[in-house]
């Protein structure tokens, strides 16, 4: 039996739960179809919100922890402060977010299935018949997906850097990736309330490493680049003098990759769309997705809904023409990724002003 709905979302993560979110607000029908056996199980995220994420979508505040300062570190260990003055990150518990979100969704109207996997469109059969393109079984008047009892009108892939809804249509692919690896210890008082960013060629090549005060748990990771290893027994090590690490209990590992090279160019169809990390959503710079998968799942909800009910532009068209692709951040970019930024630093090349201007456009350019 065929269940047909206006829009299927595969991937019930942050972009994906705001589309469905939005979608079934303004009265559609949608089905949210994902893979992990239930929310929250095993996160790829440090999960911080940047204050126009929480603005967007707020959670409760036991789920969070708000940080109002930064410190970014030389590989010396020498720092600069940042205080955004109003401006704020908050941490989360991020298994208990996403289920929160969930919740949120489902009572919005959506359906959110767990346990299933996306496995392509078709074939013939798998739902009503009709005459799709190149006779790929698709129903008269939409997609059907193949293995699930699903039939929609419109596709929204949501399903993460490596995305198989893009695989499945043909779309761009992410290519240009960091490898994240956290591990979340006991708290620690050591850390107090500051976001800690570790610039270091050595052990954070392509990125940062961090340590964050989180929601019953202090996160310490690294980002990479893909080709690297992530060393963080050595990391930890380093910077164990700072936060007194060893010894501590380890509560949970995780890792995931983090797609930084922009939007992609061909990340729409012709009854498909991608958002989030699946479409490369997330600042080049800073590797933060969580505030573009908000505004942008929003904007993808209220885009398909206006095409599908009223002959709106394609959602891929107008999500192309609100998305902005500052050129500076690419630029910035290739020089972390090319120029021996951290030797610069400890080397007294960079001046501690030039330093903090810096730390404050390219780690956090949102603060003013």
């Amino acid at each position: 039996m065929t269940a047909n709905y206006d829009i299927a979302v595969i991937g019930a993560g942050f972009a994906g739960l705001a589309c469905a979110r939005r979608a079934a607000q303004r009265g559609l029908s949608v089905v949210v179809l994902e893979r992990k056996t239930e929310p929250g199980e095993r996160i790829h995220t440090t999960g911080i919100l940047v204050r126009e994420a929480w603005e967007e979508w707020a959670a409760p505040s036991a789920l969070v922890r708000r940080i109002s300062r930064v410190r970014v570190y030389t590989p010396s260990h020498r720092f600069v402060e940042l205080n955004g003055d109003r401006y704020f990150f908050m941490a989360t518990d991020t298994a208990r977010l996403m289920r929160h979100l969930v919740k949120e969704t489902r009572r919005s109207g959506a359906e959110v299935r767990f346990g299933e996997r996306f496995q392509g469109v078709g074939p013939p059969g798998n739902g009503p018949p009709g005459n799709g393109p190149s006779g790929n079984g698709l129903p008269e008047n939409g997609l059907s997906l193949r293995d699930s009892g699903v039939a929609c009108r419109f596709l929204v892939g949501a399903d993460g850097a490596r995305s198989r809804v893009a695989e499945s249509f043909g779309l761009d692919c992410n290519r240009r990736l960091l490898k994240g690896v956290e591990w979340e210890f006991e708290p620690l008082s050591s850390a107090g309330d500051c976001l800690h960013c570790f610039i270091d060629s050595k052990y954070a090549p392509g990125y940062i490493g961090w340590v964050v005060p989180g929601v019953a748990a202090t996160q310490v990771g690294l980002a990479v680049h893909r080709h690297r290893r992530a060393d963080m027994p050595g990391f930890i090590r380093r910077i164990d003098p700072l936060f007194g690490l060893s010894g501590k209990r380890v509560l949970e590992k995780r890792g995931g990759v983090i797609p930084i090279g922009g939007l992609l160019r061909n990340f729409h169809g012709d009854d498909v769309v991608l958002i989030g990390d699946s479409a490369g959503m997330v600042s080049p710079l800073t590797a933060g997705g969580i505030h573009n998968a908000y505004r942008f799942g929003r904007l993808a909800g209220d885009a398909v809904t206006d095409y599908l009910e009223s002959g709106g532009p394609h959602p891929g068209q107008v999500i192309r023409r609100a998305y902005t692709r500052p050129r500076w951040k690419h630029a910035a970019r290739w020089g972390y990724d090319h120029l021996p930024v951290a030797r610069a630093l400890d080397a007294g090349l960079v001046t501690w002003g030039m330093f903090r201007r810096l730390a404050g456009a390219v780690f956090f350019d949102r603060m003013r």
